[in-house]
């Protein structure tokens, strides 16, 4: 049965990790981490998969889409990576007081991808690996002079409004103006940098000397190939690993770990990764 701990951060609202244990407490614990929008339960299907698959599967709430009645992302509820990554951290070790002993993998699905990147950078030895699912770069040089303009149309949404109404126009959900002014300033640059004093993680992501798996999903928009790739090589002396795949369904970005199908595609290459990294 699933296992419902609360994290110690300090958010409006309790943020809540959700465990699915397995019987064998040495098996890799693989932690997922959401896309932008999408609360944690969205992930049932694919924590249910891996754990039918025989390992321990994890996932993480993002702050401003919680089960529990929580403030909504606004100008007295703001927040950006800084804070996001500080959950994360909190869920690692929550899973790690869970499982000890256990290698943890931290699965990061699309903006979950950029929170693993910059909590390896942080914290290499509080994990085994990373794996990015369809999560890229959003670096305007990957994608183009279009992508530059509607990402800083995002940020200047975002601070006159004081937040995000991503889902007013079909684009994640109501997401933190500092969150969208960070994801932006990387669109901008080229670099992942961001808090107070702001710090460029960018130089430390190449520095991480961990398994790092890439996937990719043809037919996926918001991480296409290169987006992907590029992700994947800010990872400069890690061991990396790329699959690119192809899943049923029409929107793969978010349907890989929904849809039976998908899973059943998606689910073998990350426990196989998992288990020889683990090894490793």
């Amino acid at each position: 049965m699933p296992v419902t701990t609360v994290l110690d951060r300090p958010a409006p609202a309790p943020l809540e990790l959700t465990l699915h244990p397995v019987p064998d407490p040495g098996v890799p614990v693989l932690l997922v981490v959401p896309a932008m929008g999408l609360r944690a339960s969205f992930y049932a299907p694919l924590l249910t998969a891996l754990a039918d698959a025989g390992v321990a599967a994890a996932v993480t709430e993002l702050r401003g889409h919680q089960a529990r009645p929580a403030p909504p992302p606004g100008r007295r509820n703001d927040f950006g990576y800084e804070d996001l990554v500080g959950d994360l951290a909190a869920a690692v070790e929550a899973v790690r007081t869970a499982r000890p002993g256990a290698p943890v993998f931290v699965v990061g699905h699309s903006l979950g991808g950029h929170l693993a990147a910059a909590y390896a950078a942080r914290h290499p030895d509080r994990i085994d690996g990373v794996a990015l699912v369809a999560s890229g770069s959003v670096d305007w040089r990957v994608w183009g002079l279009a992508h530059l303009l509607r990402t800083q149309a995002v940020v200047a949404a975002s601070t006159l409004i004081g937040h995000f109404p991503g889902d007013r126009i079909g684009f994640a959900g109501r997401e933190a103006r500092g969150q969208m002014c960070d994801w932006g300033r990387w669109a901008r640059t080229g670099r992942l940098a961001f808090g107070t004093p702001r710090v460029d993680h960018t130089p430390s992501i190449a520095a991480v000397h961990l398994p790092v798996l890439g996937i990719g999903f043809e037919r996926d928009g918001f991480a296409p190939p290169a987006s992907v790739d590029a992700l994947l090589a800010m990872f400069g002396a890690a061991t990396r690993s790329r699959r690119h795949l192809d899943v049923p369904g029409a929107r793969p970005h978010i349907g890989w770990a929904r849809e039976p199908q998908a899973l059943a595609v998606v689910v073998p290459v990350l426990t196989d990764w998992a288990r020889d990294a683990a090894g490793a």
